[in-house]
């Protein structure tokens, strides 16, 4: 064989391997893949937490695993259609970015055998997404979030932070568990702080609109919205009405805060796509969700949005500030 016709012939060898290794390197699945569904934009910072608490545990996103993200846009009755998409993906595990996720996943994967760990969801025990935090059952398991059980200590925040505070508007959406959870909670808590509270039934964006004006509001010193999907995706909207009527809010996480409410008492976004990371790492390394204990938060934290306060011209206490852990300047 002549040097031309050896040199062609590596050369040709040479592409071949080469190739081979690109398309290798292409169709090589990952060792998992995680399904996660999402009820709008404002969880995207659970799943970045998520995202990197994984990584954190070596879990690393390409070389690992490989998501599967389905968010329905804010549009609820989109969340089975999609739950039912995720799981014919048949993914290794199944994540839900709250409660509304977590019912909608567990009715898509009935006799499926996929697990689902929720990443922060209220009232799980309430809704009947777990038997008991000790013993979730079935397929499922996560992190409560105790948004819920955590109203009652927003009402008392408010007052330290707020000592004027006497008559306070409550948001509540009577459709959802976590609404009646909390309500009964911060009902005690008023009677125990001497706060006269006035509830509004919110049941839609057309509710809402509706019995909250400024009459409804008059003469009252704050409001407190309750945990729920549907006020969740009202914060644009309660935050407006906030600015125009001078009346502080007290929302449940950081990123309300963010975004204008006077202050947030309860556990991130993030921290809560963080933490719920653990659970999937468990899951997905062999342990079943029943043998793994619903979580409550690790980290809760009071955040504080002074130039709100500036704008709405509130009396703030000092020393009640001190609670804070976060303060936005």
């Amino acid at each position: 064989m002549g040097k031309k016709a050896i040199y062609i012939l590596m050369l040709l060898t040479g592409i071949i391997v080469i190739l081979g290794c690109q398309i290798a390197s292409k169709t090589e699945p990952t060792k998992w893949s995680v399904g996660i569904l999402a009820a709008s934009n404002a969880k995207a910072e659970k799943i970045v937490g998520f995202k990197q608490g994984l990584a954190d545990l070596g879990i690393t996103e390409g070389k690992d695993v490989t998501y599967i993200i389905l968010n329905a846009q804010g549009e609820r009755e989109q969340l089975l259609p999609l739950a039912r998409k995720l799981v014919h993906e048949k993914p290794d595990v199944l994540v839900a970015t709250g409660g509304v996720e977590a019912d909608a996943l567990k009715i898509a994967a009935e006799n499926q055998n996929i697990p689902i760990v929720f990443i922060g969801a209220a009232s799980t025990v309430q809704r009947g997404i777990v038997k008991s935090f000790i013993d979730p059952g079935a397929q499922i398991t996560g992190v409560d979030n105790y948004h819920a059980e955590l109203a009652g200590k927003r009402l008392e925040l408010l007052k330290k932070l707020l000592p004027y505070v006497q008559k306070v508007i409550v948001i509540y959406d009577p459709n959802v568990p976590p609404g009646y959870t909390s309500l009964k909670i911060v009902q005690n808590t008023a009677k125990d702080l001497g706060i006269v509270i006035k509830t509004i039934a919110v049941s839609s964006r057309t509710d809402f609109k509706t019995k909250l004006n400024r009459q409804s509001v008059q003469n009252y010193d704050a409001i407190l919205p309750l945990s729920s999907f549907l006020i969740e995706t009202l914060t644009q909207d309660l935050l407006a009405f906030s600015w125009q009527n001078k009346i502080p809010v007290m929302g449940i996480i950081e990123q309300e805060a963010d975004r204008g409410y006077f202050a947030a008492y309860g556990v991130s976004m993030y921290n809560q796509g963080y933490q719920g990371a653990r659970i999937v790492a468990k899951v997905l390394q062999g342990q079943q969700p029943k043998q793994i204990p619903v979580e409550t938060p690790d980290n809760l934290e009071l955040v504080v949005n002074l130039r709100t306060v500036e704008r709405l011209g509130l009396k703030l206490n000092e020393t009640g500030l001190n609670f804070a852990r976060i303060i936005i300047k």
